[in-house]
């Protein structure tokens, strides 16, 4: 198979054809749409391999993570707060979890720093989920997920980089559907993305502990999320868009590739 072809199939064609189809057989319910994630994981074991129940290393983590916000979103959808409390302590965990390696090895004042700001920034949204309506959170999440995926790609992991992409192609339907309505409708809401953030928060974290990407890149890549999925206008989406640049420049300009994950 073309080496192109290899690159895209499973990071884009597979996951956008997957939410195209799920927009198709949803009809807008948003009941269907805590599916979102799960229509990543064909990507994830199509790229890192068959799931390991045992995770070793820090992607290994991604599935179960996936899998088990999915599911606190769906079970407790008549107790956000409830949920907004187990979604934080689930990514407290996972955080943990994935960068246990080094942060038994090396542990640092900086590093619990990083991992607490990511969860921090977590919360705030799963909180927010039940009440907030983003106009374009679909458009938002895919902006800032492509823009992972491109800085992490550029500067130092592939895997990650691709896992992002699929990310944000996994939200590409309704994306699509969102500027098609003018930047004013949307089908999904916060509250069904919460899973997607979880596994975008983790990637944002592998990338920056393992990938080694910049701080002021992982930092604007978490703005680009809070500025578009948290209220505001509509056009929100460009402050997204403006901190996804900002997360480029600072790669091109700056960062070298001699770190590999």
């Amino acid at each position: 198979m073309n080496l192109h072809l290899q690159l895209i199939l499973p990071s884009l064609v597979l996951p956008l054809v997957l939410s195209l189809a799920l927009f198709g057989w949803s009809r807008g319910n948003p009941r269907l749409l805590w599916a979102l994630p799960l229509l990543w994981l064909p990507s994830l074991f199509w790229l890192g391999g068959a799931p390991k129940v045992i995770p070793e290393e820090a992607n290994d983590w991604l599935w179960p993570l996936a899998v088990a916000s999915a599911g606190l979103s769906f079970g407790l959808v008549q107790r956000p707060r409830a949920s907004a409390w187990m979604q934080t302590g689930l990514l407290a965990l996972a955080s943990v979890a994935m960068g246990w390696p080094v942060l038994h090895y090396q542990p640092t004042l900086g590093l619990v720093l990083e991992l607490a700001v990511v969860v921090t920034g977590g919360a705030v949204l799963f909180f927010n989920a039940p009440a907030t309506r983003p106009p374009t959170p679909a458009l938002a999440f895919a902006v800032s997920a492509g823009g992972l995926g491109l800085v992490t790609a550029l500067d130092a992991s592939l895997l990650v980089g691709q896992l992002a992409i699929a990310l944000a192609s996994v939200t590409g339907a309704f994306a699509l559907i969102e500027l098609y309505k003018r930047l004013s409708t949307s089908a999904v809401g916060l509250a069904q993305l919460v899973p997607l953030v979880q596994v975008y928060l983790a990637l944002l974290l592998i990338a920056r502990v393992y990938a080694e990407i910049p701080l002021a890149s992982s930092t604007l890549l978490l703005v680009a999320l809070l500025v578009g999925l948290l209220p505001g206008s509509r056009f929100a989406v460009l402050g997204s868009v403006a901190s996804v640049a900002g997360a480029l420049a600072w790669v091109l300009v700056t960062a070298d590739s001699s770190s590999y994950y």
